[in-house]
């Protein structure tokens, strides 16, 4: 049998050698355990038909391993070289002996072998399956349903459905990926402890920049040019009319001599800098702007109705403008009673055939509902009651029709309704259009001023023109390319004076009636 430390030659007993100590022995077990857990990495990476994007974090603990051993074996030499020096005899913690011309010898280093790297294979492939998971959507929106359940519904009914959340959210590189579960563990803790808020509050304070996540498939610089868009209305007649308006909508970009200085996409040239300050958590009230431009010019405009105070001016942040400050609920769209009603009538979900639908079906959806349960026997109620009470001879000849219309209003409601969390439509604004909530009005509005008089530009048409509204709308009846038509309400006919602020009556829900 042959030992580690063999006596000499003469007889006399052989000095233990320092490198024959716990802590050498253990960190040389780590780099043992750290090159092979790599090793089996590396042929996973070859092997896998797609790789992950944070396949690389996998080997961070790998490698971790690999320099704490490489510490600890010269580490473990040095200290116990010193109590030679001091005259102490080297205790072996363990002493082995290993002859592998024995079988018995060879089949026990063999089969500790076999073990270990069975071991650490099922190791490394659990933590890749783990990984795996984590990457989901379904483990995103559904691990934690009571909590992210309204925004995994709406996600899955916008266009970003096939987006990962993991793309837009966390992104690529290893750095992002431990912010968001070091975020993750925090708000682990308050599902625990069910300290969460309800609704969750928007928008995300630590989200990453859009530059690295909208941008990786979005041009920012990209010309745009003019695109067309038709809005579909309905008014509370009766019948519930449709209005239809068609609109040019200038959304121009960085790269077109053709539409320098205006257009939607102004604010998002590379050649210019817009900041601004809000004063609430939700990017509403916003009080003070600066424009940096490509000649050099700065401009810095201040709310007159909303001024910051000096206190303020030091504290609270200046945010660059950026996509999501207009974009902001790009994947998680809680539409309101007025929007999805108007949307359920043009796609035929809701028949106007009943009389008075497009306010009876906003008022049953703007209800005041505890539960899910509750609105859905709601609903139904709402629905029912008004035509027992105002026509009771629709529920007579058009009963089936009335409960296709519930079913079809618990629909609309199960997609953007969430009473247990209180989310709906007016606990997020929509920055998107300035209708139900103040959107580009923020900063563009009378009151937003320079040191020179000078006011954010206040010409509606430079973002968009009404090319058409009313009847024969769609088929572009007036139309006129230069200054468009003056806004006339759907409805009532009345010409609405520029920067009219819709959201003195309009707010999405019942209030109008």
């Amino acid at each position: 049998m042959a030992t580690p430390n063999p006596p000499p030659s003469n007889g006399a007993p052989r000095r233990t050698s320092a490198l024959y100590n716990w802590v050498s022995t253990l960190g040389l077990v780590l780099i043992v355990i750290g090159i092979i857990g790599g090793l089996m990495m590396v042929l996973s990476d070859a092997l896998l038909p797609a790789v992950p994007a944070y396949l690389g974090l996998m080997y961070v603990p790998l490698l971790m391993l690999i320099v704490a051993g490489v510490v600890m074996y010269p580490l473990g030499y040095a200290l116990a070289r010193r109590k030679q020096a001091r005259g102490e005899a080297l205790r072996l913690p363990l002493r082995i002996q290993i002859d592998f011309t024995l079988p018995r010898h060879r089949n026990i280093f063999l089969a500790t072998l076999a073990v270990g790297i069975v071991s650490l294979a099922v190791a490394v492939i659990g933590s890749f399956q783990a990984y795996q998971a984590m990457e989901t959507n379904t483990f995103c929106g559904q691990m934690c349903h009571s909590v992210m359940g309204p925004e995994y519904t709406a996600y899955q009914h916008t266009p970003h459905a096939r987006v990962k959340c993991v793309e837009c959210h966390i992104g690529s590189g290893v750095g992002w990926y431990i912010h968001s579960k070091t975020s993750g563990m925090r708000r682990l803790a308050a599902l625990l402890t069910n300290s969460y808020a309800r609704p969750i509050p928007t928008p995300i304070q630590d989200m990453r920049p859009a530059r690295e996540t909208c941008e990786e498939c979005h041009w920012s610089s990209r010309f745009v040019g003019y695109k067309e868009k038709v809005l579909t209305y309905y008014t509370s007649e009766e019948t519930s009319p449709e209005i239809k308006m068609r609109m040019l909508l200038k959304i121009g970009g960085a790269d077109s001599p053709f539409m320098k200085g205006f257009g939607i996409h102004y604010h998002m040239q590379v050649a210019n800098k817009v900041e601004y300050i809000s004063k609430d958590r939700q990017r509403q009230e916003i009080s003070w702007v600066r424009v940096s431009r490509a000649d050099g010019r700065v401009t810095e405009y201040n709310n007159e109705e909303a001024a910051l105070t000096d206190p303020e001016k030091k504290t609270l942040p200046v945010r660059r403008m950026e996509c999501l400050d207009c974009h902001n609920r790009p994947a998680h769209d809680f539409k309101s009673p007025m929007h999805a009603v108007d949307e359920a009538l043009a796609a035929g979900t809701l028949n106007r055939a009943l009389p008075f639908i497009k306010v009876q079906a906003v008022k049953a959806l703007d209800g005041k509902y505890a539960t899910e349960a509750d609105a859905r026997a709601g609903i139904r109620k709402s629905l029912t009651e008004f035509y027992k009470a105002k026509r009771p001879e629709v529920l007579e000849k058009q009963g089936a029709l009335v409960n296709q219309t519930v079913t079809a209003l618990q629909t609309i409601y199960a997609t953007s309704f969430f009473p247990e969390m209180k989310v709906k439509w007016s606990a997020y604004p929509n920055n998107l259009g300035h209708r139900d909530w103040p959107g580009c009005f923020r900063c563009h509005n009378d009151k937003m001023v320079s040191a020179k008089g000078e006011k954010v530009f206040t010409d509606c048409t430079k973002c968009h023109l009404i090319l058409a509204q009313g009847d024969g709308a769609e088929r572009g009846a007036s139309v006129n390319f230069s200054r468009g038509q003056a806004f006339t309400h759907p409805g009532t006919g009345e010409v609405m004076k520029e920067y009219a602020k819709c959201t003195e009556c309009h707010a999405g829900g019942a209030e109008l009636y």
